[in-house]
């Protein structure tokens, strides 16, 4: 095989990557760009594992419909960031017995350059978010004070969910089955003194919203059940409870508040924002009801921005689904430092066009991120009271059937399978595996499939480049083109990313069996397979001489007039004698012939009270039943 028909992965891989982020062929001007979508995908938490093929599978689907709406002329914003504060970042730095600063910086490194970086998405790095930066949770400080001035935050004592491994308290929607959703130990009630987000005074709203949003049928189910509705004997009561806010923890925003004895519970103001987290080495959880942050006198001990007297810092640290709540409003205005969110920009491109994620985030990220989106509209700082106009809930993979999990020693790092296959591979494999919104089950023999697929592609490819007939190719061809261009522009736009593969697969088939090929047949399959196997396409693009990356093409048209199949008169005979005739496509299978053709009153008629022995089919000219 002649070097150039040898598909490397790895140089084809390492040497776009590095071409598309020198010339940020990914990034949007936000401010001047005339056709804005907004692709979200959820940010991850850094754990020290590394990305798990779970996030690739999501990651993967988003990007995909995010390139195919970039070559529908839209100037798509796909940005990503890292949810990097909370007790998840925690317990894993508590286990390893690393300062969580530290081990949070290490793996972002880890997860943006040697992880995110090679999946092939089309990343908006230069507006990257981090939690646990000042220059954003100094916004997250500020949205709890907005809540805290319209009196939706309020500290008051009740009954709370306490986890006696993690020692802090937990929000109810973070208690499943007893147990606590970050290590699974079981909850115990204690009687504290806590702050809470009124999201009890937004439950009708909520709930009455979702019927007009473009979701996932069971996210809205989940959310419409969680929210609970229930009319007793006429009086309104609702299953949802006010979102309990503090962290008796050290890895997050401190809450914004002062004690003072002569002014009461005091906001800290605007200017002063952000309120840091102190660096210390006591960050270990207490157990006491209170958090590590009140064992350091030089932050606890403060002035009183009313009376100037002596006073006292709010200790507690913010649960770390406020930081989640409203990450996708700073993204477009991460470079401003002044504001959250900058108003031009974000009536532009707000809210939300197309969000994909996982379902276990219903009632927790989905829920808290509708209610601060509601409050944010009310107070008047954003034109609009819902974050996501569609949300689309993906598919959970499994090994061997068993879900993944780490207790299993089952989950598939990614990383060997993009160092042996290519990224390319890895995407189509995980988008064939089956339906994106059901999952499927992923095996090393299924991914070597499709490296066979895309080797075949890239020789077929490489072969004709040279020899392309400039004139469009016959018209049984031009059919075959336009209907699998037509299948896979609706299998994108409805996320049914296996059968459009599939029919990719199919298409190539019948090109591979061709002895001359168009020019229009080639690219237009490089810019069909473009969205799914970003990188091989390029370079195979490029190979043709073209200018410009093959991801800011135009994706194929189809043209309606080859969608209409072309219908051929067939005989209809019994025992050998023509009795009728029926209109059918010359590829109808010789069942769609017999079906057809027992329809007619002929048929019907001659074979009455007769058995049939044998159906003999010639397509396209005749079928005859023997009796």
């Amino acid at each position: 095989m002649p070097p150039s028909f040898t598909y490397d992965h790895r140089a084809i891989e390492a040497r776009w990557q590095s071409l598309w982020q020198q010339i940020q062929l990914h990034e949007v001007d936000l401010a001047t760009n005339a056709q804005p979508f907004y692709n979200l995908m959820m940010f991850p938490y850094p754990s020290a594992e590394g990305l798990h093929v779970g996030n690739v599978y999501a990651f993967t689907g988003a990007d995909i419909y995010g390139r195919f709406m970039a070559m529908q002329g839209k100037a798509v914003f796909e940005p990503m960031g890292f949810d990097a504060f909370g007790i998840h970042s925690e317990n894993f730095a508590i286990k390893q017995g690393v300062h969580p600063r530290e081990l949070t910086a290490r793996n972002v490194k880890r997860f943006r350059e040697t992880q995110l970086q090679r999946i092939g998405n089309r990343f908006c790095w230069n507006h990257e978010i981090q939690t646990t930066d000042p220059a954003y949770y100094k916004w997250t400080q500020w949205i709890f004070l907005q809540l805290f001035k319209a009196g939706l935050a309020v500290r008051k004592k009740a009954a709370v969910n306490w986890c006696p491994s993690c020692k802090t308290v937990l929000a109810d929607e973070q208690v499943i089955g007893g147990a606590c959703e970050r290590c699974s130990a079981i909850a115990i009630q204690r009687e504290l003194e806590q702050w809470f987000f009124k999201i009890t005074q937004y439950a009708q709203r909520l709930l009455d919203n979702l019927d007009r949003l473009d979701w996932s049928e069971k996210v809205k189910t989940a959310q419409r059940n969680w929210i609970g509705r229930d009319e007793i004997d006429g009086t309104v009561q609702y299953h949802l409870r006010d979102w309990l806010i503090s962290r008796q923890r050290y890895w997050s925003p401190p809450i914004p508040i002062i004690y003072c004895d002569r002014c009461g519970i005091v906001p800290v103001p605007e200017e002063q924002l952000p309120v840091q987290l102190p660096e210390t080495e006591n960050w270990l959880p207490q157990g006491t009801g209170n958090s590590p942050l009140a064992d350091i006198p030089e932050f606890v001990n403060t002035t009183c921005p009313c009376c100037g007297g002596a006073a006292r810092r709010e200790t507690d640290v913010s649960d770390n689904f406020l930081d989640s709540a409203w990450y996708f409003l700073r993204y477009p205005s991460s470079d401003h430092a002044d504001v959250p969110f900058d108003p031009a920009i974000t009536a532009k491109w707000l809210p939300v066009d197309m969000y994909i994620g996982g379902a276990e985030h219903s009632v927790l990220h989905l829920l808290y991120s509708r209610f601060i989106t509601m409050v944010l509209h009310d107070l008047g700082h954003i034109p609009f009271e819902e974050p996501f106009q569609r949300f689309r809930a993906h598919g959970l993979l499994t090994k061997q059937g068993t879900k993944m999990s780490k207790s299993k020693g089952n989950v598939v790092n990614p990383d060997r399978y993009i160092e042996e296959y290519g990224a390319d591979t890895l995407r189509t494999y995980l988008m064939f595996l089956g339906p994106y919104d059901q999952g499927g089950d992923f095996s090393d023999r299924g991914i070597a499939g499709i490296r066979r697929f895309l080797d075949r592609v890239y020789q077929w490819a490489s072969k004709h480049k040279n020899s392309l007939q400039p004139n469009p190719p016959d018209l049984v061809s031009q059919r075959r083109l336009h209907q699998t261009i037509y299948k896979i522009s609706k299998d994108i736009q409805s996320l049914k990313y296996n059968t459009a593969i599939a029919a990719l697969m199919s298409y190539f088939n019948m090109l591979q069996s061709k002895s001359s090929i168009a020019e229009e047949e080639l690219k237009s399959y490089l810019l069909m397979l473009a969205p799914f196997a970003p990188h091989v396409t390029e370079e195979l693009w490029q190979q043709l001489g073209e200018s410009g990356s093959i991801h800011q093409q135009t994706f194929p048209q189809f043209d309606p007039e080859f969608l209409i199949t072309e219908q051929v008169t067939v005989a209809v005979q019994i025992n050998g004698r023509t009795r009728t005739t029926i209109t059918i496509s010359p590829e109808a299978l010789k069942e769609e012939a017999m079906a057809i053709a027992r329809q007619t009153k002929a048929v019907q008629w001659y074979l009455k009270n007769q058995e049939v022995q044998r159906v003999v089919y010639v397509p396209g000219r005749a079928i005859n039943f023997v009796t």
